[in-house]
């Protein structure tokens, strides 16, 4: 029997606009393959992202079927003692039977400029180091040997990601100058 053709289309989300069909689908991929976000008080967990993070979804669809995704998130992060609002992709995912068609660099295209147009100070995004130039391919620079360190005052941790900025507001060339001789503290992963 022939495939019947669907056409897949870009669509953007707020948090709560997020179709629920989508979530559900975004959330089962999550869970298999970033199971440390769905443990202990997690474990039963509806949302993709924090929602104090303000999600913006991005994805392609075909009808109600998830393609790919990202979403954009906002958070504190602090260098040498100051505080920065920071934008980063997040949650970027293909289903396979999708994956080497592209869908994840135009996501990542598209997330590059609703960031650049933000009010934030610098875009960050953490990453395996094997994935630093896929993010480069659309202009994120690799922040050489700066440790990211995670958690609660008392109860941190390096993180085995790297780190990858984007100069966009006012005040990036500070927390990038900073950057050079200091970590990244997040209070948590993203």
């Amino acid at each position: 029997m022939a495939e019947a053709s669907v056409p897949i289309e870009f669509a953007e989300y707020a948090d709560d606009e997020l179709p629920e069909l989508l979530r559900v689908q975004v959330l089962d991929f999550q869970r298999i393959v970033w199971p440390e976000g769905f443990a202990g008080a997690n474990r039963f967990r509806t949302w993709t992202s924090h929602p104090s993070t303000a999600p913006i979804h991005q994805l392609y669809a075909a009808g109600s079927q998830l393609v790919s995704h990202l979403e954009i998130v906002t958070v504190t992060v602090t260098v040498d003692g100051h505080e920065y609002r920071a934008v980063s992709p997040t949650a970027v995912l293909t289903y396979p039977a999708f994956r080497r068609e592209g869908w994840s660099t135009r996501l990542n295209a598209r997330a590059v400029q609703r960031i650049d147009r933000s009010t934030a100070d610098i875009g960050l995004l953490t990453c395996s180091p094997e994935l630093a130039p896929f993010y480069g391919r659309v202009g994120w620079t690799l922040a050489r040997d700066v440790p990211v360190i995670v958690g609660p005052e008392g109860r941190t941790w390096q993180s085995e990601d790297v780190l990858l900025t984007r100069a966009i507001g006012s005040r990036s060339r500070d927390a990038l100058e900073r950057l050079q001789d200091h970590p990244l503290r997040i209070q948590e992963e993203w």
